[in-house]
């Protein structure tokens, strides 16, 4: 079995934020596979909300969809003159497996349509996305899914590979920036923000949580001996390096960081209930292994007031109105727009 660490669902939450910066109590969830798919929706929070809208109005082609080809270059429609190819559409159904609702062709297609008039817009107001931010957003989305490998299988799972993930992300981060430029003063009223705060402030609680070293061995009589090595007097850091199988904490001296007290398997949390800053436990068997862990400091539950997540609310309700008014716009442009279907 898995060592407790970073990694480890028994540690790890993958937290579906309010906002970005807003932390929410952990509850009971689906499985870690569905965890990992929702996080990667929660990273692309933007793009899904254009994709999602986008095909609710997958009606406005008046044209049948066109046939499935197995070329990803070959051209499905032109938009103004712009081709629109079959590789981007199934890139669009396959986003679309990771939220609750898969899109057909057709209305992928549609997506792909608006996308197509969006990056255009985008051109026009000069609007542009540099690699730092998409390498930014990728890094959030890899430390919430557990990882590059994680990332990958996940991807994998939906028939997407990173290098088309990445490109979504630039396309989500792409229609954020136009949204923000084309509708400034889309930021929510003071009341709006109260109500929001009203409505959620039982998700705003940052749980109970420890800071813990931790080492990890196969057997009790190994633990013990750890034990003995730190009663003798050689520090925390050094016993976890040489005695720690987990690679993740050994390098760094057995820190393992914050873990939210309600996430540790039973055992361990039931030995750490009470245990001051400062002391050693252990060895204590839980997931098939044996831990010997040190509380470096404790953390109390506490709610977030309304002045520390106003900046986090104010930001969360002003990309969904510009989410809506740029979903508007471009149901008026796809109107506009010369659409033919086939190649």
């Amino acid at each position: 079995m898995a060592p407790i660490a970073r990694g480890n669902p028994f540690v790890t939450a993958l937290r579906l934020p309010v906002a970005a910066s807003l932390s929410v109590r952990r509850r009971s969830g689906p499985p870690p596979t569905t965890r990992r798919l929702a996080a990667l929706v929660a990273g692309l929070a933007a793009v899904l909300t254009f994709v999602l809208v986008a095909a609710g109005c997958g009606g406005a082609a008046s044209a049948a969809s066109p046939s499935a080809s197995p070329n990803a270059s070959a051209v499905v429609a032109h938009v103004d003159g712009d081709a629109v190819t079959r590789g981007e559409v199934d890139r669009a159904v396959a986003l679309s497996r990771l939220s609750d609702k898969t899109l057909t062709f057709k209305q992928a297609l549609e997506v792909q349509i608006r996308d197509h008039l969006l990056r255009r817009e985008a051109a026009r107001l000069h609007v542009t996305v540099g690699d730092d931010a998409v390498a930014a957003r990728l890094a959030q989305v890899k430390a919430s899914v557990g990882g590059l490998s994680a990332l990958r299988s996940s991807l994998s799972s939906v028939g997407l590979s990173l290098d088309s993930y990445r490109q979504v992300v630039r396309d989500g981060l792409l229609a954020q920036a136009v949204a923000a430029r084309k509708f400034p003063g889309a930021a929510p009223s003071q009341a709006q923000v109260r109500a929001f705060y009203r409505a959620h402030r039982g998700d705003l609680t940052t749980p109970a949580a420890l800071r813990l070293g931790e080492i990890v061995v196969k057997t009790k009589s190994l633990g013990q001996a750890v034990r003995e090595r730190l009663r003798l007097g050689y520090s925390f850091a050094e016993v976890a390096r040489a005695y720690s199988m987990n690679p993740e904490t050994a390098a760094p001296g057995g820190v393992l960081g914050w873990v939210a007290t309600s996430s540790l398997p039973a055992p361990l949390a039931r030995a750490l209930a009470s245990t001051p800053r400062g002391v050693v436990v252990g060895p204590i068997e839980a997931v098939g292994v044996w831990h010997v862990l040190k509380v470096l400091d404790r953390r109390a539950a506490h709610t977030r007031s309304l002045a520390a997540a106003r900046p986090a609310i104010v930001a969360q309700l002003t990309t969904q109105r510009q989410a809506e008014l740029l979903s508007a716009w471009l149901a008026r442009a796809r109107g506009a727009a010369h659409v033919t279907f086939g190649s």
